[in-house]
């Protein structure tokens, strides 16, 4: 049954690729200011999740049933034109990630921690893609909007450090989870108007969801459905809260329905609803999702339709997104195809049109396994900036050779 399998691991669809990092910890301009209520309860709950973690797994960790940890490196430059009018720069990338996961029994705990360190047009990469909104990350020099990119340029971060607990319950599955981790709501590849916690990562060549501090309850009423109530916040002190219930029927179609609440600083609360669609016809897979937003004195809605294509070795992506408001619509566009070209090449090409900012971007991906006990990444993008006067065009390439270890 390959749409429910999809579903029990990820609700209905998850996108992945290679997630480029930003960065919380210094994230704040102002790194005096008070923290919101909010956000000192959401860390008290937050650290006293983890602390329960820790001590639960001590009796347990000579009998665990599996653990794994796995240390990952990954060594890259870049060379190109990052700004209109300024000359082709290049830049030096180290990342050191470190997974690891324990499962005992019904209790199972992930951690992913990153350590970075980039130089020149690497690090003007990094920085960009840094706002206030991301959790558990510090970097130095501090991050400020105000601040020119640095020259160099280290960061740190958690990306995830869950405990989830599962059982059963009066004849229904159930799972419990808190820390931080990725959540994933909605179908899209690129776009997902269902994600009210708005996680998408369009900082690498694919997009992926990012982690937030978060709780989550999911209930198994059967094995063709799913019920899960989160709540989470981020670096901005926004709480968002929601819940979604997705089933599938029969063989090779899924739908969803969820709702949610936004409670931001500084700005009305919003209210949303959404629904979500996906069709498993062999070959061809369409899938579609419509959220409707209110803050109260004002509503919009963002639709999303996209289809995949399996050929062979070669599989392909569409999707279009548009959103509606009292007198505006906003469109973007979004292009994948992957070609496997044998057990240890692949290539992938990525395509966006946004058609608000006028910003057309492509890029193309290849991979190669077994490179000196690695995997190379080799990298070209391009983007054309039709709103400028004049229009403008900025370039990169780039190469990384990522390289894993396991230790037990």
């Amino acid at each position: 049954m390959k749409v429910l399998e999809q579903r029990r691991k990820v609700p209905l669809r998850a996108s992945g690729g290679r997630k480029d990092q930003s960065s919380h910890g210094a994230c704040r301009e102002d790194t005096g200011r008070a923290r919101s209520p909010r956000a000192l309860s959401f860390m008290r709950i937050f650290g006293a999740a983890a602390l329960g973690a820790w001590v639960m797994l001590c009796p347990y960790r000579s009998s665990a049933q599996s653990a794994s940890l796995v240390f990952t490196s990954t060594t890259g430059v870049a060379t190109g034109v990052a700004a209109l009018s300024a000359t082709p720069s290049a830049g030096f990338d180290e990342e050191i990630v470190l997974n690891g996961r324990l499962q005992t029994g019904p209790l199972r705990v992930t951690a992913l921690t990153s350590v970075s360190f980039s130089t020149g047009l690497a690090s003007l990469g990094r920085w960009s893609v840094f706002s206030s909104g991301q959790t558990l990350r510090w970097s130095w020099p501090a991050w400020s909007s105000r601040a020119a990119s640095p020259d160099t340029l280290a960061s740190i971060e958690i990306e995830e450090l869950a405990a989830a607990l599962s059982g059963t319950l009066a004849h229904t599955g159930f799972r419990i989870e808190l820390g931080k981790f990725p959540l994933k709501w909605g179908v899209g590849k690129a776009f997902r108007p269902s994600d009210i916690f708005k996680t998408m990562d369009y900082a690498s060549l694919i997009p992926a969801s990012k982690g937030l501090p978060a709780a989550r309850l999911a209930l198994f009423p059967s094995p063709l459905s799913r019920f899960e109530a989160v709540a989470s916040i981020d670096g901005d002190s926004t709480v968002t809260a929601g819940a979604r219930y997705l089933t599938a029927l029969g063989d090779t179609a899924a739908i969803a329905a969820s709702g949610g609440r936004r409670r931001q600083t500084g700005a009305a609360d919003e209210y949303s609803g959404s629904f979500e669609g996906q069709i498993d016809a062999g070959i061809f897979t369409p899938y579609t999702e419509l959220s409707v937003r209110t803050d109260g004195s004002s509503a919009y809605a963002i639709t999303m339709l996209g289809s995949s294509l399996a050929a062979g070795d070669v599989t392909l992506w569409l999707e279009g997104q548009a959103s509606f408001g009292p007198a505006t619509m906003n469109a973007q566009l979004f292009l994948l195809g992957t070609w496997k070209v044998s057990e240890l090449t692949s290539v992938s090409m990525p395509v966006f049109w946004f058609d608000d900012a006028r910003i057309l971007s492509a890029s193309a991906l290849a991979q190669f396994q077994g490179i000196l006990d690695g995997r190379l990444d080799i990298t070209a993008t391009g983007r054309w900036l039709s709103a400028t006067t004049p229009p403008g065009f900025l370039w990169k390439l780039s190469a990384y050779w990522t390289r894993s270890l396991s230790t037990y």
